[in-house]
């Protein structure tokens, strides 16, 4: 199979603002040739560029730099970025679960990235643009599946970028044919089965010739260089907001590259649409970078440059299924069915036959509050405790106190790139990971110090990181499945997003993120997971928690008022500070 093309066949053409073709082409592409081996890197140069790649994550002030690295306070997030650094300037992979060794320092690190790198030889893998499956969908993939009952397709990221004075068209293009070759999740396509369950596959991409004729549709050029710069802007804003309604996951494509051409002089834009089932947050920093990475090395004459991923999306898939059938994962069942039967359902002030399908898209509303950055400072150092983790709690209390329950149940979101399932090599792949995990927060005694080290040690103990709850309720044989899907879902969801500001690797390619808006990157109909989203970021040192929600199902007062309560209870933590006495916890 190959790349889907567009309707009329044709190949990647440059269009005006009004979507008229005109007549340029792309260069062929010279033939790839082989790459020399590189010197294997000494062991101070790696310790020198590891040390400072970790000194951006460093959470603990004051933290021994000589100290095993699960001592100081790095986030998990953080250490999938220093394993992504290590195997694009080294070569070599590091899995997370090596990063977390009770006694790896950043010396011994240092020793192991080398001596990996002077025996490296080249791994026996897929070509470029290979084709594979059909497999499962992911957990994820296919719950959200089957919440979504309409058109499937307007359910993406987005992203709008500025792009380099100058930009070589025909490089450029090859870069993407090379990106977009070199990820399986951006060559996806669901297969759907009436009956049965939905499978996906990865469509076949050609890796030589003219990259136009192999991008077919998701590559395409909108000519902007006549207009003044106001017009620039309302017609890259106009088409942007017309491709979110591009995608399609069951004939292609799940992305679209869309470069706006404003002339030599000025900055260009670049538009990028991924599908939501494709791709995640984290899967933009691994695009970029080797979107920034392959144009650079094609411009420079190093035609043998391909990106190339560890285990592909849909071999996480496979072994993630896998995985739901191990004793390790059925071990985990009764965790998960203790967890699934705590009181998750919240009160509604407008009765619905189904909250569920009422809770759309089109009727979402946000509240937010904002706190002081004095506050903020001082969470990131309470009692030693992963700011996220006091959110969460006091969140729970809240929770506690509006449902009259003693304990509460709350979906948390995490990074779900847990290499511990299969052997698989995650840093450098693609993919919707992020997973939905269920968490349990007991509040029904004892002192603030005791309820919130009760919160923070169900996190620690939580199963293999979390993936094992969907792996094992959409994978796990039937009573296990069963038992575990029977629970009702959870009405609250909590995301701590922390501080993204430094998370882009934007470079010489895509100097910044534009300013003009992309457009709504869901449709009206689409189903929102949860009735409730709690959604907490750390941005420029300031703590904002967004509290989303359905005016189909809740009045705007009832959220301010729940904002409210989070906040003084919040803020009673951060005032407790050192006397809550609770250890950190370690990954997210």
């Amino acid at each position: 199979m190959t790349a889907p093309a567009r309707p009329d066949g044709t190949a990647d053409q440059a269009s005006t603002p009004d979507g008229t073709a005109d007549q340029a082409s792309t260069p062929d592409a010279p033939v790839v040739e082989e790459a020399p081996a590189p010197d294997a890197p000494v062991v101070e140069e790696i310790r020198t560029r590891l040390a400072d790649w970790l000194a951006e994550a460093v959470l603990t002030p004051a933290a021994d730099a000589s100290a095993p690295l699960r001592d100081l306070g790095v986030d998990s997030l953080d250490l999938i970025r220093t394993a992504r650094r290590i195997e694009a300037a080294f070569g070599v992979q590091v899995h997370l679960r090596e990063l977390f060794a009770p006694e790896l320092t950043t010396a011994r690190l240092a020793e192991l990235v080398a001596e990996r790198a002077a025996r490296r030889a080249t791994a026996d893998s897929a070509p470029p643009g290979a084709a594979h499956g059909p497999v499962v969908l992911t957990p994820s993939q296919e719950q959200a599946w089957e919440e979504q009952s309409g058109d499937r397709g307007h359910w993406n990221q987005a992203m709008l970028f500025t792009t380099r004075r100058g930009l070589d068209a025909g490089l450029f293009a090859e870069a993407v044919r090379r990106l977009v070759a070199g990820h399986a999740s951006l060559r996806l396509v669901v297969e759907a089965r009436p009956a049965r369950r939905p499978r996906q596959l990865v469509a076949a991409m050609v890796p030589d010739g003219p990259p136009g004729a192999a991008l077919g549709a998701v590559l395409d050029t909108v000519d902007v260089s006549e207009l003044a710069d106001a017009d620039l802007s309302a017609a890259v804003s106009l088409r942007s907001a017309v491709e979110q309604r591009s995608l399609d996951p069951q004939a292609g494509p799940v992305v679209r590259f869309v470069r706006f051409d404003a002339g030599p002089a000025r900055p260009g834009r670049l538009l990028i649409v991924v599908h939501q089932l494709a791709f995640d947050m984290v899967s933009w920093s691994i695009l970029l970078a080797d979107l920034e990475e392959l144009y650079t090395a094609l411009g420079a004459g190093r035609w043998d440059v391909w990106c190339a991923e560890g285990t592909p999306y849909t071999g996480w898939a496979e072994a993630l299924a896998a995985h739901a059938r191990t004793p390790e994962a059925e071990a985990e069942a009764e965790w998960w069915t203790e967890v699934a039967l705590t009181p998750a359902t919240v009160p509604l002030d407008h009765a619905a036959a189904d909250p569920r399908a009422a809770n759309t898209a089109g009727t979402a509303a946000t509240h937010c509050e904002e706190f002081p950055a004095d506050l903020t400072a001082r969470l990131r150092t309470v009692a030693r405790t992963h700011p996220g983790d006091l959110v969460l709690h006091a969140l729970g209390e809240v929770l506690a106190d509006w449902l009259d329950e003693p304990a509460v149940r709350v979906d948390i979101l995490r990074h779900g790139r847990e290499e511990t399932v299969g052997g698989t090599h995650l840093a450098r792949t693609t993919g919707w990971f992020t997973t939905t995990v269920p968490v349990r927060l007991d509040l029904a005694h004892g002192t603030p110090s005791e309820r919130l080290a009760r919160t923070v040690d169900h996190l620690r103990a939580l199963p293999g990181g979390g993936v094992g709850y969907g792996a094992l309720a959409r994978h796990g044989r039937p009573r296990i499945s069963a038992a575990l899907r029977s629970a009702p879902p959870s009405d609250v969801s909590f995301d701590f997003e922390g501080d993204d500001a430094d998370t882009l690797p934007l470079g010489t390619l895509l100097p910044e993120v534009a300013p003009e808006p992309v457009g709504d990157i869901t449709a009206p109909h689409w189903t929102r997971p949860h009735l409730l989203e709690v959604i907490a970021t750390t941005d420029d040192g300031t703590l904002r928690v967004e509290w989303w929600y359905s005016t189909a199902l809740h009045d705007a007062a009832t959220v301010r008022e729940l904002a409210a309560r989070h906040r003084a209870a919040l803020t009673a933590l951060v005032d407790a500070g050192a006397d809550l006495g609770v250890p950190a916890t370690r990954s997210r």
